[in-house]
């Protein structure tokens, strides 16, 4: 795990709202869309568009129902296509980790929220309200998880 303060940066991309009960089913069918649709290509064609996919989560409805967003990174003066949301990710301190592509995501996201993070000091910043995962060569490659965090 690294700690690191990453400046403000913005994510245009697709999303979803689910809860954990409907998880796999929105979320398999928001990515079998994004790239069948060719959305991914349409967003690497905005001002500033990076390489790697990131998938966004915020809670909507306490720890019940969350919005799920899968994007790239972009340059914050871009008006996202029909559908599609900009969500800008303030500087804050986040806890990351990188994972082998065959780790399960879930068993991934639980050791690190409940494990890792805590065995460092720190928690999640609840306020922050955003967690995302970071696939920086394809979705089904290695990836990292990234937390807001505060020290406790």
């Amino acid at each position: 795990m690294t700690l690191l303060t990453r400046d403000t940066f913005h994510i245009c991309g697709y999303a979803v709202e689910t809860t954990a009960a409907q998880n796999d089913k929105d979320i398999s069918g928001l990515y079998k869309d994004f790239f069948n649709s060719g959305k991914d290509v349409a967003l690497l064609r905005l001002k500033g568009g990076k390489k790697g996919f990131f998938g966004l989560s915020w809670y909507t409805q306490g720890h019940e129902k969350y919005c799920y967003l899968l994007g790239i990174e972009v340059d914050k003066d871009n008006t996202p296509p029909d559908g599609a949301l900009l969500k800008t990710l303030d500087q804050t301190l986040y806890a990351a980790a990188r994972y082998p592509h065959d780790k399960n995501i879930m068993d991934a996201w639980t050791e690190f929220f409940n494990t890792d993070i805590p065995a460092e000091g720190y928690a999640p910043d609840e306020q922050y309200n955003l967690y995302f995962e970071y696939y920086p060569e394809d979705v089904h490659g290695n990836y990292e998880l990234w937390v807001p965090v505060i020290k406790i």
